[in-house]
């Protein structure tokens, strides 16, 4: 059925529950799991804010490793095999649709962040915008 799953994460804790998930179907089919990590990189500001948005950018790399280390050693407990990898980019969505093509995958499974109404327009949500654009069916967990 399915041969190549790929799992974003954002280390958040509703992200690790998509993980448990995919790494779950991954284990009960046989597949193996790709887990990405998109960190966005923040405009060039200068002035002031430049040493803190440095310091932002640096600490949402470590959070990256260190949900990536989590998730490896997850998928290794579950017996699946697993790859991790970090990407910079602006759009989170591109990338992961990007990277399942890349892969071969043949399954998307992420979380949802469950935005509904006023902040739902606002904000936009990363797994609807893949959801609405990636040709690689997306299983969705809450």
């Amino acid at each position: 059925m399915y041969r190549h799953i790929l799992i974003p994460t954002d280390g958040s804790e509703l992200a690790e529950q998509g993980l448990k998930q995919g790494l779950a179907l991954a284990k009960s089919v046989g597949a193996k799991v790709s887990v990405i990590f998109v960190v966005e990189p923040l405009s060039e500001i200068g002035g002031r804010y430049r040493d803190l948005l440095a310091r932002f950018a640096e600490i949402r790399k470590e959070e990256a490793t260190s949900a990536l280390d989590r998730a490896a050693h997850a998928a290794r407990e579950a017996g699946v095999p697993c790859e991790t990898s970090q990407v910079e980019s602006g759009q989170p969505h591109q990338a992961i649709i990007a990277a399942a093509e890349d892969k071969g995958c043949d399954l998307i499974v992420m979380s949802s962040h469950g935005r509904s109404g006023l902040s739902k327009l606002l904000i936009g949500s990363v797994t609807n915008k893949v959801l609405a654009q990636a040709k690689t069916p997306v299983l969705v967990c809450q």
